[in-house]
């Protein structure tokens, strides 16, 4: 196994566009935020990584189908496309807890990140193993080979290396954007699985940026920007090298794509910043009130908002049905976190069976009360903005 060595050069735009990253995200991460549209921001984002990352592989749901598929069925119900955005929902979760772990991926974990993102109709989801036939990337409209990727013999060694390279002084003092641009794109250059090589790469790209400190409260993403145009994003990929992966991509020179990579997260941190700005409160800066809760509790509060804007009515209530479809856990590990949750003033325990056993539970009321304000905010602004519209 060889470790990688990525060649790139740091270029007057990508040094502009990291300096723009900085400025927007110093003035996020201390911008004086209404708990409601903290909590609002938080679930655009998550929708628009979800819903972005998805349609450039080509998934076609709308808007309304896409937030029914989210919060209604298990994982492997509904058609594919439903099946799609609900693994990467969870699979974008997983990365949320990864990157609180403050290590740098490593094979277990994409193994285990591909394995939620790929839809499987039956058997266990267990951690994917790398392809181990050729698995050429065919333009869907031409038919022809876009790219050649390395032989299969070839993909643990280099995924070695890349592991390698990742957990090294030599990728770890690079910045944040620039490390997780070359991460994405040696991923995708080693293709190392038959499918959902795309989804898992972007994956991949974020978990590194918010271990890296650039989650920007959880109200940053990017890939909307990728999929607005995505001619764009697949030419910066290619970067005009050769189909095949050993006529000169195994060591390509990666400065126009850490370029256009970094400058895409600067489109979108200055486009979060100036939204932010325009939603602060005159008042000192305090900590979203979410960021005390363990961050699957915020995970439960970012799913029930949702729930909320698709019903139109504050959706509070949760069973023990609902922890198990949208983590994938038994029903015994499902009650035993609300259990926990209820101890921690989280929950409060509602319905019961015949048993003495519950079997519904609402958020207490500081968290009640929060949804409820996101949701009556909303329905003002689309009152407001109807108006508007008539006049």
């Amino acid at each position: 196994m060889e470790i990688y060595s990525p060649r790139f050069g740091y270029t007057d735009r990508i040094v502009a566009a990291l300096g723009r990253i900085e400025a927007a995200r110093a003035v996020i991460e201390v911008l004086p935020l209404p708990p409601d549209e903290g909590l609002k921001l938080r679930l655009r984002a998550v929708q628009k990584h979800t819903r972005s990352s998805t349609a450039i592989e080509g998934n076609t749901l709308g808007e309304r189908d896409f937030r029914r598929a989210v919060i209604q069925a298990g994982p492997r119900q509904g058609a594919e496309a439903e099946q799609e955005v609900r693994n990467y929902w969870l699979a974008l979760e997983r990365v949320e807890e990864f990157a609180d772990e403050g290590r740098p991926p490593d094979q277990a974990f994409i193994k285990e990140l591909h394995s939620m993102v790929i839809v499987r109709l039956r058997g266990p989801r267990v951690p994917s193993r790398y392809r181990e036939v050729e698995c050429p990337v065919v333009d869907s409209s031409t038919k022809t080979v876009d790219y050649a990727p390395p032989e299969p013999k070839d993909v643990p060694p280099l995924m070695q290396g890349l592991e390698a390279w990742l957990h090294a002084a030599r990728g770890q003092t690079l910045p944040g954007p620039v490390r997780a641009a070359i991460l994405s794109h040696r991923f995708l250059s080693i293709h190392p699985f038959e499918d959902g090589n795309g989804r898992t790469a972007r994956l991949l790209a974020t978990a590194e940026l918010w271990r890296s400190g650039y989650r920007m409260r959880g109200f940053f993403s990017f890939e909307e920007f990728f999929e607005a145009d995505r001619a764009t994003y697949y030419r910066s990929l290619q970067m005009g090298l050769p189909m095949d992966y050993y006529d000169g991509r195994c060591d390509a020179e990666l400065t126009p794509w850490v370029e256009y990579f970094v400058e895409t997260m600067a489109k979108a941190a200055d486009e979060l910043r100036v939204r932010a700005q325009q939603l602060h409160e005159d008042a000192e800066p305090v900590d979203m009130p979410w960021e005390a809760l363990s961050r699957r509790q915020q995970q439960v509060l970012t799913r029930l908002l949702l729930s909320s804007f698709e019903e139109k009515a504050a959706h509070l209530e949760l069973r023990p049905a609902d922890i198990k479809s949208w983590f994938q856990v038994s029903a015994p590990t499902a009650r035993a976190w609300l259990h926990d949750w209820v101890d921690d003033g989280f929950l409060e325990p509602m319905g019961t069976d015949q048993i003495r056993r519950v079997r519904t539970y609402q958020l207490s009321p500081e968290w009640r009360e929060l949804i409820e304000s996101a949701l009556e905010a909303a329905a003002v602004r689309e009152t407001d903005k109807i108006s508007k519209n008539v006049r």
